[in-house]
């Protein structure tokens, strides 16, 4: 629940009957100016949530990739993440006995966009989610219901990611439908397991709710049976902001050695119809982001949360 402060407009002080004394108008504006600054020092602590816009993730290896046989990684890891590295982050709270939402008790759920892309693709062709336990999406709990002494929120366990796929086979295009295109060029097996922990999220008026970090591991299994684990630090911006370049249908440009055109002036905050931005990305001023030449997203600058300019 996001509390607004009312700025206090610039106002003219009375003239003043001597230089010593203000006068009764003066002395009543600075009162009520000191009121409202001890109002605002009295404010509760923000309540543990995040914004429900798309975050864009950024994975920092934290140690090399585990494999069961040699090669069992080689079509696993960041280059699949980053082909969409948004990750979708849903607070939710326990209804109250008044029929409200109980700030107090908030959790959160987590899916990432490479999961739900491949679910929604094998449900097209009537495949589903085969995994014995698990969901395509990871849920905790808060610790608290209001940030702590250093802004953060933390939700120290989450229940894993789980989705096991059969494999879809290709479809061709049928010669007999001129106006469609039906082909499909199939999609593999999949058997993956997302487990998130020690996820923080850090509050202030400024980025509220808006960067997160947490441990994550990637498990997948080869269709032989064959595992590679990766164990990555995750640290996530919203909202999710693209920074590739497109022509003027909006199809993606890419250089002639297949990494995407970028413009790191999309990244920024404050529109510029000058340069023919007539919109912001809708990231924060005081964040620190950068627009990232793999992925084509804004991400986050560093390997700490806060990340501020």
């Amino acid at each position: 629940m996001l509390i607004r402060m009312l700025s206090i407009r610039t106002f003219r002080t009375a003239l003043q009957p001597s230089a010593s004394r203000p006068s009764r108008r003066a002395r009543v504006s600075l009162a009520l100016l000191a009121g409202a600054a001890a109002a605002c020092t009295d404010q509760p602590d923000p309540v543990c949530v995040t914004t429900v816009a798309p975050f864009a993730f950024k994975l920092v290896a934290t140690g090399a990739p585990v494999e069961s046989t040699p090669g069992a990684c080689t079509d696993f890891g960041p280059t699949n993440f980053y082909v969409d590295p948004e990750v979708g982050v849903a607070p939710f709270f326990a209804r109250g006995s008044n029929g409200q939402p109980d700030y107090d008790h908030g959790s959160i759920a987590i899916q990432t966009a490479e999961i739900g892309a491949l679910y929604q693709t094998a449900q097209a062709y009537g495949v589903e989610n085969a995994a014995p336990e698990g969901d395509i999406y990871s849920l905790g709990n808060f610790t608290d219901g209001h940030v702590d002494s250093n802004n953060f929120c933390s939700v120290p366990t989450l229940t894993p990611t789980r989705l096991v796929l059969a494999a879809v086979a290709p479809v061709v295009d049928d010669p007999a439908t001129e106006d469609a295109d039906e082909s499909f060029p199939g999609q593999p097996a999949v058997d993956a397991t997302l487990a998130w922990s020690n996820l923080r999220v850090y509050i202030t008026p400024d980025i509220f709710g808006t960067q997160i970090d947490a441990d994550l591991v990637d498990t997948r299994l080869t269709p032989a049976g064959d595992s590679c684990e990766y164990n990555y630090r995750a640290y996530g911006i919203a909202p999710a902001a693209f920074c590739g370049v497109t022509d003027d249908a909006g199809a993606q440009l890419f250089n002639d050695d297949g990494t995407p055109q970028i413009d790191p002036s999309l990244c920024e905050s404050e529109a510029d119809p000058a340069a023919g931005r007539y919109t912001g990305s809708g990231l924060s001023p005081a964040a620190a982001f950068f627009c990232d030449p793999v992925s084509a997203f804004c991400l986050i600058e560093g390997e700490t949360i806060p990340a501020l300019r």
